[in-house]
C-alpha cells in the first residue's frame, strides 16, 4: 500500500512539473488549470515547489510523505499486534499484545493528526502567506496597537 501511495505522489509531481515545463505560449484550458490547482491543494508542497519556493515546498512535501508513511506503518503494526491478540490463548500474551496494539494505534492517530495539521498549514500558506496578495499590517498608536490581516482576491 505504501508503494502505491509513493507511486501516486511521484506521478502527480511528474504530471505537475511536466505541465509547468511546457511552452508558456501554449494556452491551458481553464479546466486543466483548475485540475492542477485542485491536485496541488490536497498535496502539501506541490504548489510551493511549482511557484519556486523550493525549501518550503521540500519541507512540506517531505513532511507529508513522512507522516503518511508513518500512518501506514503504525496502522500495519497495530493490525499485526491485534491479530496476535485475537489468536493468542495465553493470558499474559493477550494483555501484552493488546497493549502493543493500542500503542501502535495511538501513534497512528498522532500521525493522522500531523497530516491534518500539515494540510491546514499548507492551506493557510497558499491562501494567506503571499507577498503580493496578502500579509499582515501592524500599527502602533499612542494608546493602542492594531494588527490587520489583508488579502486581495
Amino acid at each position: 500500500m505504501l508503494k502505491k501511495v509513493c507511486f501516486f505522489l511521484i506521478a502527480v509531481l511528474a504530471f505537475n512539473f511536466t505541465a509547468a515545463a511546457k511552452d508558456p505560449s501554449e494556452k491551458k484550458s481553464k479546466e486543466k488549470k483548475e485540475k492542477t490547482v485542485s491536485i496541488a491543494m490536497f498535496i502539501p508542497g506541490v504548489q510551493q515547489l511549482k511557484s519556486g519556493k523550493y525549501v518550503k515546498g521540500s519541507l512540506f512535501l517531505g513532511t507529508f510523505i513522512g507522516t503518511v508513511a508513518g500512518t501506514f506503518t503504525y496502522n500495519k503494526k497495530g493490525n499485526d499486534w491485534y491479530d496476535k491478540y485475537r489468536n493468542s490463548t495465553n493470558v499474559d500474551d493477550i494483555i501484552r499484545f493488546r497493549e502493543e496494539a493500542e500503542k501502535s494505534f495511538k501513534k497512528r492517530n498522532l500521525f493522522i493528526a500531523g497530516i491534518f495539521t500539515l494540510w491546514l498549514a499548507h492551506i493557510i500558506d497558499l491562501k494567506f502567506i503571499k507577498t503580493k496578495k496578502g500579509g499582515v499590517k501592524g500599527e502602533i498608536g499612542k494608546n493602542n496597537f492594531n494588527i490587520g490581516f489583508y488579502y486581495s482576491f
